[in-house]
């Protein structure tokens, strides 16, 4: 997949480009600022995943493909806490969720999202939507790591829990 988006150039220069502008403060759209409403993000997703769970899968490829281009390059550290610690404000700055860190060690980690932009306050439709976290976090810790990483949602506000969860592997 990444091979894909390297043949895009542009591309990836232009979504570098709007997340500049984010983080200044200036707006990519001349007419509307930056913020959107979260209503249309969660909308489309939540039955995207609901009607297609096949699609669980794919969103967490992007969401690595997300991580490891756009997240990655701006965490520092060696170790799997040392990048984690450097990655935690991220979901704070963005209006994403606040995140907290559980457990981590060089091969395992346990982190949670509260009030998670993807599902707070959703009922209990009996899934784990966040499949576009998991993927970003195992593409932006895979990266600086060298290794391979799996993340897994074991808890999620749409499945009923109070915040979701996610597990990380580093795999050998």
């Amino acid at each position: 997949m990444g091979k894909v988006v390297d043949r895009s150039p542009e591309l990836v220069e232009r979504i570098l480009k709007h997340y500049e502008m984010m983080d200044k403060g200036e707006w990519i759209r001349p007419n509307f600022s930056n913020d959107m409403q979260i209503l249309y993000m969660r909308d489309r997703q939540t039955f995207s995943f609901l009607l297609f769970p096949e699609l669980l899968e794919i969103g967490y490829q992007v969401g690595r493909l997300i991580g490891e281009k756009f997240i990655a390059p701006y965490l520092t550290g060696k170790t799997l806490p040392e990048i984690m610690e450097s990655n935690l404000h991220f979901a704070g700055d963005h209006n994403y969720a606040h995140q907290e860190i559980v457990v981590a060690r060089e091969d395992y980690a346990v982190y949670r999202n509260y009030e998670c932009a993807d599902c707070y306050g959703m009922p209990n439709i009996g899934m784990k939507i966040c499949c576009y976290e998991a993927g970003t976090a195992a593409g932006c810790f895979e990266i600086p790591l060298g290794k391979h990483v799996v993340v897994t949602e074991t808890k999620c506000c749409a499945n009923g829990d109070d915040y979701c969860e996610f597990e990380v592997k580093v795999v050998e």
